[in-house]
This record gives structure tokens, sequence and C-alpha cells, in this order.
């Protein structure tokens, strides 16, 4: 992957020494985007010992300044990625995106680089933690430092995070030309991570149902040319997305837009992720609401009610819907570093019990190695151990014909290698970004 040249890249960070322990030196480097009475007052409650009142502060900050660079972009674009139509320029961003969504967006627009947002995401979780309902001990001030820092050395120090003005370029090219197979950006997206690739996918998707005329034949346009070489990179739930694309611009009467979309489906098989009902957008927005909630704060708490809600939905989970919903499940029944919900994890581990043999086996088949959340939700003992149990209840433990790396994984899970799972989880994830 290190010889993959990305079309976009991740913004060169202001590195701080690593060997940087003194939280004023470390609050120092934000002095881009903090007043002096700023990092006074981050300092100040540090060394008086607020430890979390100083975490809470400068997150708080770096979110605000993460959330600003990326609302640079327009809220249109932000609505596109997110595929939600009800967003126009007046929607406040932090209505749109969470914390969690925010990291995961930046990363994937090359606004902070991957480890970055990984440390970003830990920061996350230490804040979460400590500052939810549930905690019973206070934060030290080792973990304070592990939210100050990153929250800096990513964010704040930046004088102006900005998205890569290859990108925007970029994409003004996907609406306002007809790109040829050999142009040199094309090529570099045909062999980019995963990530890159559902970017541009996201936004042809989202001009073809939204445009008209000149803006949306472009954009059918370089979909079919793109599509052919990226088919196999994609996860089946980036191919029902664009099965969905078809259905909507159908269901609207837009002759342009349809007959369009079926050539392109026509070039790569893709009618078999055309969805026949509606049913799977009631099981999506659940899912996704039940992903936002356990990425927030309090999460082990507020789990329940919508877990609950998500089961309720009905026995059969439609097939469009079936990955989001086995990750909203999988997410609530691992939990996270802290442990997990006593009341939201049963509910989230009987309807995982409810899933067929089969359709483990094409998870562990086609779908692992494209799943960032769950790659990145079995770092700790208790995670796997906890997955290695649920494989065991539904009699998930001989799947032999895997592809390689996948196998490896799925083993080392049924084994409890810890070291084994965090090597391979990782390189996955890798791969992906």
């Amino acid at each position: 992957m290190n010889d993959i040249i990305r079309p976009w890249e991740a913004s060169v960070q202001n590195k701080m020494p690593a060997n940087i322990q003194d939280v004023t030196t470390i609050v120092g480097y934000g002095n881009n985007n903090l007043s002096l009475k700023q990092q006074n007052q981050i300092v100040g409650a540090y060394k008086m010992e607020a430890y979390d009142m100083a975490a809470e502060y400068a997150w708080k900050k770096a979110i605000i300044k993460l959330r600003s660079s990326l609302a640079d972009l327009g809220m249109d674009f932000i609505a596109e990625f997110v595929q939600r139509d009800d967003i126009d320029e007046y929607t406040p961003i932090e209505n749109v995106l969470t914390e969690r969504a925010t990291i995961d967006l930046a990363e994937r627009l090359g606004v902070i680089n991957s480890t970055g947002a990984l440390h970003l995401r830990q920061a996350q979780e230490l804040v979460n933690h400590y500052l939810s309902a549930n905690s019973e001990v206070e934060m030290t001030a080792i973990d304070s430092l592990s939210v100050i820092r990153p929250c800096v050395e990513y964010i704040l120090s930046e004088a102006n995070v900005k998205v890569a003005v290859a990108f925007s370029e970029f994409r003004k090219r996907l609406l306002n030309e007809d790109l040829r197979r050999d142009d040199a950006t094309v090529m570099q997206i045909i062999n980019s991570p995963l990530f890159y690739i559902r970017t541009v996918i996201t936004i042809l998707l989202s001009a073809i149902k939204k445009n008209k005329q000149i803006v949306q034949e472009h954009a059918l346009f370089n979909l079919s040319m793109l599509l052919p070489e990226v088919w196999h990179k994609l996860s089946s739930s980036d191919k029902w997305l664009i099965g969905e694309t078809y259905r909507d611009v159908v269901a609207s009467g837009d002759v342009t837009a349809t007959k369009g979309m079926k050539i392109t489906l026509g070039k790569v098989g893709g009618f078999d992720f055309v969805p026949e009902t509606l049913r799977s957008t009631t099981f999506k927005e659940m899912a996704r609401k039940l992903i936002d909630v356990h990425d927030s704060y309090n999460n082990f708490y507020n789990e329940t009610s919508v877990v609950k809600a998500l089961a309720n939905l009905g026995t059969r989970i439609p097939a469009p819907a079936f990955l989001i919903c086995l990750d909203a499940y999988l997410l609530v029944y691992l939990g996270n570093y802290y442990g997990y919900s006593r009341a939201a994890a049963p509910i989230a581990e009987e309807e995982l019990k409810k899933i067929s043999k089969d359709r483990w086996q094409a998870y562990f088949t086609e779908y692992i190695q494209t799943d960032d959340r769950i790659l990145c939700n079995l770092d700790t003992q208790t995670q796997v151990y906890r997955m290695k149990a649920l494989l065991e209840n539904v009699g998930a433990t001989d799947f032999a014909d895997l592809p390689r790396d996948n196998k490896i994984l799925y083993d080392s899970i049924l084994k409890c290698d810890y070291s084994k799972i965090r090597q391979v989880s990782k390189l996955m994830y890798q791969k992906l970004i």
C-alpha cells in the first residue's frame, strides 16, 4: 500500500516531538487556534488536577475546528456524503455529523491522516467514558494528556486545516467533464484504497439523483466509465447503495438517469443489488441511529431503547440492510474498551443468534475485510472473547473456504489469539485507508 499515490493526501501535520510530555509545551503547539487565555485555561485546569475539565475543553475546541474545516466544503457535499436529503446550506454541521462521524469523514477526505484519526477515536472514547454517568473514577493525568495531545497535534496546531485542493478540483472535474479512462487522476482513483473509491462513487450517485442536464450527464458518463474498474473492490453494502440509487431514479420518473444507470449496472452484473422493496430503508435508518448512539455520550445507557427499536422492526432483516444492521448489533454486543451495556448487549446478542450460518459465512468470506468499524472493535481481550463466544453459540465455528487473511483472522478469533487478531485486523484496516 505504501507505493500507492492517493488522488488527494492527508494534510501535512505540524509534527510534535514524541518525547514532549509537559502539558504547557504541548498546548503551546496549538497557538494557531487557541488564544493565550484558552491555552492557560487548559494548562491551569490540568495543573489543578481537574484533568477531565482540561481534556474536555481541548476536545471541544478540536471538534469545533474539525467540523468547521469540513463545513468549508459546503453543506451540499456533506449532505451527499451522508446520504441525507433533509440537509441544506443553513443546517448546522453539528446536527449532521456526530463526533465519530466527523473524525471518519475527515480521515477519508485527507483532512487528518490515519494515525491522527486513530488517536482521536481513542481520545473520544476516553472523553465519553469519563464524562458519562456510568464512570465511577476520575480521569487520570495520563488519560487527560492522551486526549489533549492528539487534539493539539492533529487539529489545533494547524494554521488552516483544509481538505486538499486536489480533492476539491477533482470533485469539480467529476461533475463538469467526461473523464477518460487513461486520465492520470482516474487511474489513481482506480488504484486507491476503498475509502477513496467510496467517496467518488458517493459524489457521482448524488449528482445523478439531484442534478439535471449537463451535470447529470457528466456524472452518468463518469460512473459508467469508472464502475467496471472498481466493482470488484466494492463491498456488498456499496453495491446495494448503487442499486438503491437506480431504484430511486426509476421511482422519480427520471428517464435519462434511469437509462444511464441501467446501462452501467448491466456492465457489472449489478442488478442483483437492486432492492425489490422499500422495507430496508427503515432498518437502515434505525441501524445508523444505533451506531450513532453507540459512538456518543452515555452510550451504555442510551443503547438499550434504540437496540430494542431495531429488534422490533421485524424478524427478517432485508438483504440491503443486513450488513449495517449486523454492524450495529455487533458494536453493541462487543462494546468498547470500557466494556458493554449490560442491558443492551443481551438484546443485540439475541438478534445476532437469529442470523443464519450461511449469512455468517458470507460475512467472513466477503465483507469483514472491508468492515472498518468491526476491525477497530476487536481491540481488547474481552471483545475477542465475546466474539468467539458468539460464533460458538450460533454454530459458526467450522468455516474453511475463506480468503487467506479472512481465514487467519477467523481462526485467531476462535483461538482467542489476541496478538494475532490485532496484527491482522490492523493490516486489513490499513488496506482500506
